[in-house]
Order: C-alpha cells, then structure tokens, then sequence
C-alpha cells in the first residue's frame, strides 16, 4: 500500500466510526416518547408554578408540537418519576446549584433569577429546569428552546 492511501484509509474508517454514533442521543427515547404522547409531563415543585418556568415549558411544548401535562405531588415522587421516565420534566423556582444535580440533568439557566431565602438579590441563582439524565437529544431541543426565548 502506498503512503498516500494510508491517511485517506485513516479517515475512512474515523468517519465509518462516526457514522455509528448516534449524538445526541436519547437512550429512552424521551423525546420520541413525547413526540408520540403528544404531550411533556412537567412535575411542578413549587406552587403555584413562576411565570417564568410556565412561558418556558410553554414555549418548548410549542416547539415540540405537544400540549403540556401537569403533575403535582411531593418533591421525592416527583424526582422519582423524573429518574423513572414518567416524568420529562421538572419546574418550579430551582437554582442552578441545586442539590437534585446528582439525580437529574440540568437545563442551561435562564431568566429572571431565582431568590433563595435568606439570600440577598444581588446572590440570587440563575434558574433552570431539570430532566432525565443521559436523555441528551431531549437536553439539546430544550436549551435551544430557552436559548431561542431569550433573543
């Protein structure tokens, strides 16, 4: 084989590997569950749910094409629903830095600001809304989403 064939087999076979990636990716197929309910089940934890969290989902559901289900209950059955996929998303004032990270994925913050009790306005915490983690084709429609609200 001559040297000039051994970089373009190189990039063959990169792009062959490639090819069989599937980035990003849902692993439970959460978005292709919604797309096919017709509708985002969002747990709300915090009553009534902010402005802000509500035009949010509002505007991702549109997005999608889906209408949005609410389900309230306590916080620990609603994250569960949330790590068990009966859930898509989770809303209601949660900073950024909230502890729930090492349960659920994180949403890009957005607007206004969270105030946290006992917190001055000028230490108050970006807001964000979470999910299943690993669902990373669902993470990429919905920061679009937030990020597409905020231009």
């Amino acid at each position: 084989m001559t040297r000039h064939l051994r970089p373009w087999l190189w990039l063959i076979a990169a792009l062959a590997m490639l090819a069989g990636c599937y980035f990003p990716d849902d692993p439970k197929n959460t978005l292709a569950t919604i797309e096919r309910q017709g509708a985002v089940k969002v747990g709300v934890l915090a009553e009534p749910l902010p402005e802000a969290d509500t035009k949010a989902i509002a505007r991702f559901a549109e997005s999608l094409g889906v209408r949005t289900d609410y389900v309230r209950g306590p916080s620990h059955a609603l994250l569960a629903g949330l790590e068990e996929g009966n859930i898509h998303l989770l809303a209601g004032d949660i900073p950024e830095d909230t502890p729930m990270e090492s349960h659920a994925a994180l949403s890009n913050p957005y607007p206004p600001r969270v105030m946290l009790p006992g917190r001055s306005e000028s230490r108050a915490e970006k807001r964000v809304l979470l999910l299943r983690k690993g669902e990373n084709r669902l993470l990429l429609r919905l920061n679009r989403s937030l990020r597409e609200a905020g231009q």
